[in-house]
């Protein structure tokens, strides 16, 4: 592949990111060269999400709109590649290549063959641990990065297809994964999000994640190590006894509730009722008080009364969530809940994801609101341009953003600032003078 270029585009969750990455290094240790435009590639590499409908039709149309690079072979990757297997070759003609979530050893192969002799390939049996091995090379450099400790999901929520497309929960060695945050480091990442459906369901033979999490600080000067997602079922004490003994693990948990009301809930097959959550999120606010927590909320999931509704509304103003992800229930082929009615009309789903959003909205600015004049620590990521000011980006471990002056340090760089200001969610800091 040494005379191709590749362009690519990532749709969906921070897994998806980072199987881009996979596939990225994948491409470039056969030769082939990456661009920064589907214009001057040979090869345009889009991974999909099969999450939502809303997400496979966002996927398609940017397929269809990627289709008029006639110099260009389509290759489709990820969840919805899998789900809709080679019908994609009929939606979508162009597309040479469709590779699904455990095929990509097998990918540069195949768009090789592709491109010298025109032939369509379908890469859709799982691999074993081929695919799940690999990893992303060490760039592109970044201040976050990224890094997988496991793939697939054993939950099976009764709306949720990754299951199906990701195949069950499968761990990687603790020692791989401390490898990989340790290169990530010397590479030049000061912080580390660790990534899975679930991670709390991590497992490395004795070692479960608090542990995993435990070495990783143990055995790396990682300045900062993040988390996501993790299924509330199976959150225990342990995780949150890490965070206060150890500042390092940043003191942020996305937490995603789906619903407030316990009918909902065992409906939707969580495995928790709505007083566990909430004794959940007590529980680590007693030991970290500054645990900043985010979620993900559906409206509209089948057999939704408005009272139903009424509890998920009541839940978010008492779980104080810094933000949440809100989402209108759509019916997912082969789930279980596909095979009840969808019996909450759009317009009432639109109507109540417009509550919801209200009521996320208000708590938001509530908690951040609260935190105007404290002092907080930001990581620097990068610099944005606000009119005709200069400002630099940053996090606080919460998770929470802020923008200081210019001339406050460099990306990778950490600085203590006084959250000063609040604009649309986001503070503005003032540099704390150095003793």
């Amino acid at each position: 592949m040494k005379d191709v270029s590749f362009y690519t585009e990532s749709f969906g969750c921070q897994m998806n990111a980072y199987d881009t990455e996979v596939i990225s290094s994948l491409l470039a240790a056969c030769g082939a060269r990456e661009v920064s435009s589907p214009e001057e590639a040979d090869c345009i590499v889009v991974n999909t999400c099969s999450v939502r409908d809303h997400a496979e039709r966002r996927a398609i149309g940017r397929l269809l709109d990627l289709s008029r690079h006639r110099r260009a072979m389509l290759a489709v990757c990820g969840c919805m590649a899998q789900r809709l297997g080679e019908d994609l070759f009929d939606i979508v003609p162009s597309v040479r290549v469709i590779a699904g979530t455990a095929a990509y050893a097998a990918l540069p192969m195949a768009i090789e063959r592709a491109l010298s002799t025109g032939e369509r390939f379908a890469l859709l049996d799982d691999a074993g641990e081929a695919a799940y091995e690999i990893l992303p090379r060490a760039g592109p450099e970044g201040v976050s990065r990224y890094v997988a400790i496991t793939r697939g999901c054993e939950s099976y929520c009764s709306y949720c297809i990754v299951p199906y497309l990701r195949g069950p929960l499968r761990s990687r060695s603790a020692s791989s994964i401390v490898e990989e945050v340790g290169a990530l480091e010397r590479a030049g990442a000061r912080e580390i999000t660790l990534l899975g459906q679930n991670v709390i369901a991590y497992r490395d033979g004795e070692a479960d994640f608090p542990a995993l999490a435990r070495r990783i600080l143990d055995e790396t000067g990682i300045p900062r190590l993040r988390f996501l997602t993790s299924h509330p079922r199976d959150v225990t004490a342990d995780i949150f006894d890490l965070m206060a003994s150890q500042p390092r693990l940043c003191g942020h948990m996305h937490l995603p509730v789906q619903s407030g009301n316990d009918r909902v809930l065992a409906a939707m097959n969580r495995g928790y009722t709505r007083d566990r959550y909430l004794a959940l999120l007590a529980e680590g606010r007693s030991r970290v008080p500054d645990l900043a927590v985010t979620s993900d909320v559906i409206v509209g999931f089948p057999g939704e009364t408005p009272r139903e509704f009424d509890d998920t509304i009541d839940l978010v103003r008492r779980a104080r969530f810094d933000s949440a992800f809100t989402f209108m229930y759509s019916a997912r082929a082969g789930t279980a809940a596909a095979a009840v009615p969808d019996d909450v009309s759009s317009d009432e789903k639109k109507r109540r994801l417009a509550i919801l959003n209200e009521a996320v909205q208000e708590e938001r600015g509530r908690i951040l609101r609260s935190q105007l004049g404290a002092t907080a620590e930001i990581l620097l990521d990068g610099a944005v341009e606000k009119g005709e000011t200069r400002w630099l980006k940053g996090r606080t471990p919460q998770f929470r953003n802020v923008l200081v002056r210019a001339d406050a340090g460099a990306p990778g760089g950490f600085v203590r600032v006084v959250l000063s200001r609040l604009v649309n969610f986001t503070f503005e800091g003032e540099p704390v003078e150095a003793p």
